[in-house]
Order: C-alpha cells, then structure tokens, then sequence
C-alpha cells in the first residue's frame, strides 16, 4: 500500500486541521445534543485498535476483539500485506483471564482484516468458555475466514452471517446491523480489499484477510443506552441516517482522503451525548505495556472535539479518552 498505519494517523492527526476537513466544505448546521438515557448501567471497555467489550448485567458483548498486536510494517515502514499472521495466544489470553468480564454472549465482527477478526478463531477455541454459547455476528467473508483458520465445528453453527438491515433481538438488547465502508489511504485505496464467496485456504499472511463487507453495530440495551460501533475511520451517512445512538464509538484512523469525516457521521447521528474515539493507538505495543497510553493520538480525541464543537456549539455532547483495557462507565460519564 505504501504508507503505514502510523504514517496514516499522522497524516491525519498532524499538524493544525490539515486532512481533519476538506477544503471548501459548507459548514454543517448546528444540533442540540441529547441527554442519555440513565436506565440499565453499561461499562465499555476498549482492547485496543478498534477492539471493545461491552458489559451490562453480568453479562458482555464483544466488538472486533484485536489482542495479538502482531508487527504489520515491513523495513520501509509501510503496510506490509505479505508479512505472516503472527497471532500471539499467551497475549490473546492474558486479556481473556484478566481483562474481561467472562465467555461473552456475542462477538461482533465490522470486516475480515487482520486487526479485526485474527484472534476470534483462538478466542472462540478457548476451553475456559467451552461450557457458554458464543454467537458470532459478522459478514459472509468474515465467516469463511473463520472456518479457514480453523474455528471450531460447534461454534462456526453459531457464526451468523449478517448484513446492513439486519435487526436482531437477544435477550434484554438488540443489535442493529448497518452497511458500512472501509477508511481509504492518501492514495484512495484501502487495504486488502476482496470477498471470500467459499472457505479458502488457511490464511498465512496479512493480507490474506481480506476486507469482505464492512459493517457497523448498534447494541441498544432495553432501559439503557444504545451504543453505536465503527471499526474504520469512513462512513455510509445514508445507512446510519436516524441511527440515534446515546453513545457512538467513532473510529479515527486514517481519514483525509474521506470528504467531511468526522462531521458526516455525527450530522447523520443526530450529534450523540458520548463520543468515544478508538483506532487511534500504534497497534503493536503489547496491552500489558506500562506506555501503552502514550501510544494513543491525543489528536484524534481533539479532532472528534471540534467535529462535536461545530455540529452543536456548546453543546452537550462529551468526547471521553478511553484508556487501554480500564473499564469505562459510560452511563455514568452520560
């Protein structure tokens, strides 16, 4: 691709507002933020890239779980589709035992790219969740890649393939399915693009995962708050139109060669009472790191704060700085 993760967030993040809004965009009208609701609590907690679990009720759902933090630059320093999966099962499960609050009830895949789904196969093989039923929400690429690495035959039963407009109901929340699209580079392109119509060979490198459909999530929890999920820094607007989250997980890679992002998204969201970046960390320094922090772009929860700022001046909607694996009450932070 030429151009690395890194190089991309700086491209994005750098210097003043340059890539944060394109040149010449009519500024959007102003909104009034929304209070959220105050019903059933619900904590977020962010494992990295765009990685999260949700927990409501002793009970989790998963979103794009990430652990392994594999090396993906090559010598230059760009995005290497060639280099091997390198997943890293003892990080994979240093999370799982420490870092979670147990076997969720659901996985929730955006798109089939290494930094996505690599760790679901090992994440679902896990005797420790043996006795709990795992579901698995993604695209058909998605569940192909799955069953390539070697998911096991009980839990691919319960891997459903899902697309924009799907509405789900589980006990107690519901999960809304939207088309969604893939950042692009400085270049317009995007990284491993593909579909998978049959299970292929086991994926060897990188670039073997390949994007399928990207999607988005909303998980509204009955009497609580419904939690909006983007894995990429880019936007349907039209899918989410009338989405109404009270919190809305905003990927922030990144976005320069996407016209009007990060304002789009939250014009079409109706400017969400929590904004939560996420995407924005280096993506290879181990979670049990003690710098991991410092490897977050303090500039990407700075751009989603003037994005809010100029959709509803002044007003109410809070942009939070998720820290790495802390547990976040997002009902409260409403």
């Amino acid at each position: 691709m030429g151009q690395s993760r890194r190089s991309v967030l700086q491209g994005a993040f750098g210097a003043g507002a340059a890539g944060l809004l394109v040149g010449g965009a009519a500024p959007l009208p102003a909104a009034q933020a929304r209070r959220m609701p105050k019903g059933a609590d619900l904590g977020l907690r962010w494992l990295g890239v765009a990685g999260w679990e949700l927990s409501f009720a002793g009970r989790s759902v998963l979103f794009d779980p990430y652990l392994s933090r594999m090396p993906y630059a090559g010598e230059d320093g760009a995005l290497d589709p060639a280099l091997p999966l390198r997943l890293d099962p003892d990080a994979v499960e240093h999370v799982a035992e420490k870092g979670l609050t147990g076997a969720p009830e659901l996985i929730l895949v955006s798109h089939g790219h290494f930094d996505h789904l690599a760790d679901v196969p090992h994440l679902l093989s896990r005797p420790e969740w043996a006795g709990r039923r795992v579901r698995t929400l993604c695209d058909t690429t998605s569940r192909h890649l799955l069953a390539a690495m070697g998911t096991p035959a009980h839990r691919m039963a319960d891997v459903v393939a899902v697309d924009g407009g799907d509405h789900l109901q589980f006990d107690g929340y519901s999960v809304e399915v939207f088309r969604s699209l893939h950042s692009r580079s400085d270049d317009y392109t995007s990284f491993a693009p593909g579909e998978r119509n049959t299970v292929p060979p086991r994926p060897r490198t990188l670039g073997d995962l390949v994007e399928g459909r990207t999607l988005a999530f909303q998980v509204s929890v009955e009497g609580g708050p419904s939690v909006l999920l983007t894995g990429t820094s880019n936007v349907a607007e039209r899918e989410v139109a009338g989405a109404r989250p009270d919190i809305a997980v905003i990927g922030m890679s990144g976005h320069a060669a996407v016209h009007g992002y990060p304002d789009r998204l939250l014009a079409a969201l109706g400017s969400p009472p929590v904004l939560l970046p996420c995407h924005h960390d280096d993506m290879v320094t181990p979670l049990g790191d003690a710098g991991i922090s410092r490897t977050s772009s303090p500039d990407a929860v700075a751009a989603l704060a003037r994005a809010a700022e100029r959709r509803a001046p002044g007003g109410g909607t809070r942009v939070l700085t998720p820290r790495h694996l802390q547990l976040l009450d997002v009902t409260a932070a409403g």
